[in-house]
């Protein structure tokens, strides 16, 4: 059965369905091969042993009543994707006067080929991973964005993706690329459907490249529940004098490993992670969020706060790479996770790789624990029950990741609800 979905729904055969070019359908089949090849990585901390690779698919794209709404509610730019399918696109007039490409990755692989063959798998590679390779033979939905150089968008550019069922949509890609001096942002937003848990695997990346003096910030809500394993790449690219931030929360009780990377290519560029996670249930969430400075006077910040309940497991790791030649560069790390029930387990890993030694700033701070019982306290011996306490005192830790989230009020509500649901029940 395997083998037949790879014949169907991955490499030259989907890339033909979708009327993509030559060159990416030789790519895609070049990802197929690699998959087929590799091994199964090994983790630390994360036992993939009990996990598959095994391929989904499903029906043409349902309606997904949560996600149009929200749909709906939102101005500016925008897209909904349902069970791999963009239904949905939309722009205002002046942004598409001004030049900005926005809409169906495969479309634009034919139509504006020069920019997509450049930038396409520049940032992951289509063969550098299992799960990259994954995504690279079967992606569908795809989403692309161009900015011109000099353009800024006054309004998020919100992506929707969502699933009517585990076995749709399971293979997203986004690329986003902002040319010289151009700025805006991005928010990504899933709507993702429970079921038990498989050999199956979802894999869905985002690439972004910001050019010299770009400024960017991006924006990630995920959904990780129950059923198949979720496999996720997402990682910029910046140049001289460029900026990209991410604005990142996951919350749910499924299986997943996840990358965020920014590669600070350019002398100058500066990048910053801010990090929310909530884990309920039974969840196992290995993540890992990386700076690599390869040029000089780079500078980059990463928060990373977590939130367990139940029996959940998560893994943060905040990795600070200063290679050879990388002069004056600073990085600082802050990693919180608040364990809320003794079966659940947290693991902060702080890792600074340094092979320069000419370092400006280079530190990293991390913690697990309980709530100090004293402030619960505090705040009961004022007439605030116990429950919503514990509510304020975690809030004061993940408001301001939300805050910075890059997204309409709609979207920070839907935010809020989510990350209320995993706090205490």
């Amino acid at each position: 059965m395997a083998e037949q979905m790879m014949d169907t729904f991955a490499g030259r055969a989907l890339s033909g369905k979708l009327g993509e070019p030559g060159w990416l359908s030789g790519l895609r089949e070049e990802a197929l091969q690699f998959f087929q090849s590799a091994e199964i990585p090994w983790l630390e901390k994360t036992d993939l042993r009990r996990r598959g690779f095994d391929w989904l698919d499903g029906p043409e794209a349902r309606v997904h009543e949560a996600a149009k709404a929200l749909y709906d509610q939102l101005d500016g730019p925008k897209a909904l994707v349902v069970d791999g399918v963009l239904q949905f696109v939309d722009a205002p007039v002046e942004v598409l006067e001004a030049g900005v490409i926005f809409g169906d990755l495969h479309a634009c692989a034919s139509k504006h080929e020069k920019i997509v063959q450049k930038h396409l798998f520049s940032a992951v590679s289509h063969t550098e991973s299992k799960w990259a390779a994954m995504n690279a033979a079967a992606f569908r939905g795809g989403v692309f964005l161009y900015v011109p150089e000099h353009v800024v968008l006054d309004r998020p550019v919100v992506i929707i993706r969502a699933q009517t069922s585990v076995h749709a949509g399971a293979y997203p890609r986004t690329l986003v690329v902002g040319d010289v001096q151009s700025s805006g942002a991005v928010t990504e937003v899933f709507f993702r459907a429970p079921g038990t848990p498989s050999k199956e695997a979802t894999t869905s990346v985002v690439e972004v490249i910001a050019k010299a003096d770009a400024h960017w910030k991006i924006g990630i809500v995920d959904e990780i529940l129950d059923g198949p394993a979720h496999f996720h790449e997402r990682r910029a690219v910046v140049d001289k004098d460029a900026s990209v931030d991410w604005v990142f929360a996951s919350t749910g009780d499924g299986f997943a490993w996840s990358s965020l990377q920014t590669v600070l290519k350019g002398a100058g560029a500066r990048s910053t992670m801010r990090i929310l996670g909530t884990s309920v249930g039974r969840m196992h969430h290995d993540l890992t969020a990386k700076m690599v400075h390869q040029g000089r006077s780079t500078e980059s910040d990463i928060v990373m706060h977590g939130v367990l309940r139940g029996r959940s497991n998560a893994v943060f790791r905040s990795c600070t790479e200063i290679v050879k030649g990388a002069v004056d560069a600073g990085s600082e790390q802050h990693d919180r996770m608040i364990v809320l029930d003794s079966s659940a387990r947290a693991d902060a890993i702080p890792m600074l790789l340094i092979d320069e030694n000419d370092v400006k700033r280079c530190g990293h701070a991390a913690s697990v624990g309980k709530i100090d019982p004293i402030q619960v306290y505090y705040l009961m011996s004022r007439g605030i029950p116990e429950k919503q306490a514990l509510k304020m005192i975690i809030w004061g830790y993940l408001e301001q990741t939300v805050a910075e989230m890059p997204a309409p009020e709609a979207l920070r509500d839907l935010l809020v609800g989510r990350v209320e649901k995993g706090l205490v029940g």
